[in-house]
C-alpha cells in the first residue's frame, strides 16, 4: 500500500490543488539531476539532501502505466539538453543507462508537506530526438523479468574483478565472482592516430605489447569524460580501440585502463593466476556442447 503523509493527502482531496512531479536521477558516475514539470526551480530535501529542481529541462512525463500484478511500471520521460543537466556527452558517454531514478509528487506551495513516491526504478537506455532526449522509465519489477539460472559453458561466467556481493568499495559485485582484483593504470594521451576517435598513443606506458588485449579504458578528462570501451589492441605504446568514441580523442586527455579477460581458461591460468575462480566447464566434451548449445562452444578447447 502508498505511504503518503497526511498533510499532503489532506491537501490532494481539496477541489484546487498545487502539485508537480519532481523526477531525481542519480547517474551512474554518482552525480544527481533533479528536474521538475514546474516553471521555476524548487529546492527540496526528499531525506537524502536538499537537491534543487530544475525546470529548464522540459521533463514531461508521458503517462505512467501501473498495475497490481506483476507487470512492470512504465512510462517516458522526455527532454531537451541543458548545460548544468542533461548533456549530449553524458548521454553519449551511457551515464543515464540504467540510473536509479525517483518520481515525487509535492505541494510546490509547501514542501514541508513531504512528498508522495509516485515511481521508482531505473532508466532504460537514454536516445536522441529531433526535440532533445527521450528515455523510459522501469519500475523494479523489470528485474522480476530477468533470467537468474546459470547455464553451462565453456567460458567462464563470472565478470572481470567482480566481487562477493556486499564486498565494501567493490565496482561489481556477484553470488558467484571473479574474485580478480582491477588494477587500474592512469595515463595521458600523447598523440592520435589517424582516426582520432579510435587510435591514441600514451608514450609513457612500459607494458610489453598485447598487456592490455584485451582490456577496458575509462575516460577521466575530455569530451569522452565519463565513457568506457574495450581495447581492441595495445603494441608499441599505441591504443586501438574496438569501437569508436563519440568524440575524438585530444592529446592531454587523461583516462584509466585495465586489464580484462576473454573469459576463456586458457587466459584466467596464464594471464590471471586465477583458476580457482574460474566460473565455466571448460572440459566439456565440444561434441556434446554443440548439441546442447553452450555459451562458448565455438571457442578451441584447452585442458586443466
Amino acid at each position: 500500500m502508498k505511504s503518503i503523509p497526511v498533510a499532503l493527502k489532506s491537501h490532494l482531496a481539496l477541489p484546487a490543488t498545487s502539485w508537480t512531479l519532481l523526477l531525481k536521477v542519480v547517474c551512474k558516475d554518482g552525480t544527481v539531476l533533479g528536474f521538475t514539470r514546474l516553471d521555476a526551480a524548487l529546492t527540496y530535501d526528499d531525506g537524502g539532501g536538499a537537491i534543487t529542481y530544475s525546470p529548464d529541462q522540459g521533463f514531461t512525463p508521458a503517462r505512467l502505466q501501473a498495475a497490481a500484478d506483476l507487470g512492470v511500471d512504465n512510462t517516458e520521460l522526455q527532454g531537451w539538453y541543458s548545460a548544468g543537466g542533461v548533456t549530449e556527452q553524458r548521454i553519449r558517454a551511457g551515464l543515464l543507462d540504467k540510473a536509479e531514478v525517483w518520481i515525487y509528487r509535492v505541494n510546490f506551495m509547501d514542501l514541508s508537506q513531504g512528498h508522495e513516491v509516485w515511481g521508482y526504478g531505473t532508466l532504460g537506455e537514454t536516445r536522441f530526438v529531433e526535440t532533445g532526449w527521450v528515455t523510459e522509465f522501469r519500475s523494479l519489477k523489470q528485474q522480476l523479468k530477468q533470467p537468474l539460472c546459470q547455464l553451462i559453458s565453456l567460458t567462464c561466467r563470472a565478470r572481470f574483478g567482480s566481487k562477493p556481493i556486499g564486498t565494501p568499495g567493490a565496482e561489481i559485485t556477484e553470488r558467484k565472482p571473479c574474485n580478480k582484483d582491477m588494477v587500474w593504470h592512469a595515463g595521458t594521451v600523447t598523440s592520435v592516430g589517424i582516426d582520432p576517435r579510435k587510435t591514441f598513443t600514451d608514450s609513457a606506458r612500459t607494458e610489453a605489447d598485447g598487456f592490455f588485449e584485451p582490456g577496458v579504458i575509462r575516460w577521466l578528462t575530455g569530451a569522452n569524460a565519463g565513457a568506457q570501451i574495450e581495447v581492441y589492441t595495445f603494441a608499441a605504446d599505441q591504443f586501438t580501440l574496438i569501437l569508436p568514441m563519440p568524440y575524438p580523442v585530444a592529446p592531454g586527455d587523461t583516462y584509466e585502463v585495465r586489464q580484462d579477460c576473454d573469459h576463456t581458461f586458457a587466459m584466467c591460468k596464464d594471464r590471471h593466476a586465477n583458476t580457482l575462480h574460474f566460473r565455466g566447464e571448460h572440459l566439456t566434451p565440444v561434441q556434446d556442447a554443440d548439441s546442447i548449445m553452450v555459451p562458448g562452444a565455438n571457442i578451441s578447447q584447452v585442458g586443466g
